[in-house]
């Protein structure tokens, strides 16, 4: 694959990754380890926390500086939107939420930055948005756990009513089947489909970028290109807010759900 021309242009194989194998196995094994993956994501790590020690050391309660005033409309605008969802004082909900949307915004923004060859942002890793959804997986049911107690999570799973006729004891149990395996449906399809469409869209969105450095020769089409890619760009910011946003939200509804006190089936 040529190096690709343009002023914004992304230099990046389409979903191809840095790797290294793992365990003496080779790179297209299963067990490798997406480099660039890792070390991006480190990367947005020490700029979140490299943030916050600024903010920390320039806070004041007079006029805000920008970075200040900017962070401090995101935390009122989650407050607001956890407040709706809970009816009540966001608590650690926040913590979580305010973590995710600027972690996800800042790994999306990296991958519209022209960067070296086999280097992607982590968000366009199935591997990273999967792992991110994970989290929020185990998140949601620790908080269930906390909240409602073993017996009523056990509850929303099997209800474990064997009373009555005894005929209907079979039937029972083979409802008490069928309701564990939907809701064990319903639970795995929450980390896919938080995974899948945050990943599908940031990696759209580099694709767009890339297609579009080659559609003209470099000699004709870099000032075309430049143009277009500064719209990509820009189009790309909006839409990498936007899924942070979607990723947020549907966690902090989710975290909702988990927060409501629940009763033994």
């Amino acid at each position: 694959m040529s190096p690709l021309f343009g002023f914004m242009g992304v230099a990046l194989p389409i979903g191809e990754h840095w790797q290294i194998g793992l365990f003496g196995q080779s790179k297209t094994g299963i067990w490798n380890l997406h480099l660039d993956t890792v070390l991006l994501t480190l990367l947005v790590v020490g700029i979140l926390l490299l943030l916050g020690l600024y903010i920390r050391a320039n806070v004041t309660s007079g006029p805000p500086s920008r970075i200040q005033n900017a962070v401090e409309s995101v935390i009122q605008f989650l407050n607001n939107i956890i407040e709706e969802n809970l009816g009540r004082n966001p608590g650690r909900i926040a913590s979580i939420a305010l973590t995710l949307f600027f972690f996800i915004w800042i790994a999306n923004l990296l991958g519209l930055v022209p960067v070296p060859v086999y280097i992607h942002s982590p968000t366009s890793d199935v591997n990273a948005t999967f792992a991110l959804a994970l989290l929020v997986f185990f998140l949601l049911h620790a908080k269930f756990l906390g909240t409602s107690g073993l017996k009523a999570y056990k509850g929303h799973y099997w209800t474990n009513v064997l009373g009555g006729n005894p005929l209907w004891i079979p039937v029972k149990i083979l409802l008490d089947l069928v309701s564990v395996i939907l809701n064990v449906v319903n639970e795995l399809s929450r980390p896919l489909t938080l995974s899948f469409r945050l990943f599908g869209n940031i990696l759209a969105g580099e694709v767009l970028l890339i297609v579009w450095a080659y559609l003209l020769s470099p000699s004709v089409g870099a000032p075309i290109t430049a143009i277009w890619n500064t719209i990509f760009v820009a189009y790309g910011v909006f839409v990498g807010t936007i899924q942070a946003f979607i990723f947020t939200v549907l966690t902090v509804a989710y975290m909702a759900i988990a927060s409501e006190p629940a009763h033994d089936h």
